[in-house]
């Protein structure tokens, strides 16, 4: 063995190490760079806002009486195109809380009502012409809560649970008033199958926590757990933020063992969408989900 096939053999190993370390870091590079490349393609849109209105309800569980009031609440919302078909499929996730306090005719009782929900879908979008977009599918949907009766020493509270799946749809629309860039929409939601809790009539929680647990989870569908979300909106996009004003109608009918039930809320919504819409420097290569 010569002296310069010695030298040629001891700098070989680590140079092959060397080469294969950053042959390994730039690959990682281009990952990372290509994924955030994706990520700017389907951006991520979130809104987070505040609801308040007003809230009726009804519950012969509790009383015969029908309670009004004041409804306030806090919500999120998060869109996205998804990455096998950017251009006709999102997803979404939604949550909300809620708090309402509310009296009867004569102003001698007060009924308090606490709501959540929180669900994740899928919707097949369709663009159309005039700037339209139509949307169409469903989410799963979990929603718990309670009205509670402050003076009903035997049974103040009548629990809620009800996990859902639903049909949503949605229409919307993107313009312009000068140089500020408007989306208008509207989207419904109608649960169509769900299981949900309901004690027989006059049943206490006392005998549930006895043992009578028989009958109290029913299958729900609209002919005897109607519910409807209506979220009208009017979105301002100024840049590297938009706003959110709309309009949320939401009912809550059911009738099961001779126990009826109806919430109503009309809540004013104003929300804020950081980072905007991307309609006032909007990129032809991005596909936002909500136009």
């Amino acid at each position: 063995m010569t002296a310069e096939s010695g030298v040629t053999t001891y700098f070989s190993r680590p140079i092959r190490r060397n080469c294969l370390r950053m042959g390994l870091i730039v690959l990682a590079c281009l990952i990372r760079t290509i994924s955030i490349s994706a990520e700017d393609l389907r951006p991520v849109s979130s809104i987070y806002g505040l609801q308040f209105g007003g809230i009726s309800a009804y519950s012969t569980y509790l009383s015969p009486l029908t309670y009004t009031g004041t409804v306030f609440g806090v919500y999120g919302n998060w869109q996205k195109a998804l990455p096998f078909s950017p251009d006709n499929a999102i997803m979404e996730f939604d949550t909300s809380v809620k708090g309402g306090t509310m009296l009867n005719p004569p102003a001698t009782a007060r009924m308090v009502d606490l709501d959540f929900s929180l669900s994740w879908g899928m919707a097949y979008r369709k663009r159309l012409p005039y700037n339209l977009q139509a949307t169409a599918g469903g989410d799963l949907r979990v929603d718990g809560g309670m009205l509670w009766l402050t003076r009903n020493g035997n049974n103040p509270v009548a629990a809620r649970a009800y996990p859902d799946i639903a049909a949503k749809g949605s229409l919307s629309w993107h313009l312009s008033i000068g140089r500020l860039p408007i989306l208008i929409a509207d989207e419904v939601r109608i649960p169509v199958a769900g299981l949900f809790f309901s004690p027989a009539y006059g049943e206490t929680y006392y005998e549930i926590y006895l043992g009578n647990r028989s009958g109290l989870v029913h299958f729900g569908y609209p002919g005897n757990h109607f519910t409807l979300s209506n979220l009208f909106t009017v979105n301002l996009d100024f840049g590297r933020t938009a706003m959110q004003i709309g309009y949320r109608l939401e009912t809550d009918t059911s009738w099961c063992n001779n126990i009826n039930t109806h919430i109503y809320r009309n809540m004013l919504v104003i929300g804020v969408i950081p980072g905007g819409l991307g309609l006032k420097n909007k990129n032809k290569n991005c596909n936002h989900a909500r136009y």
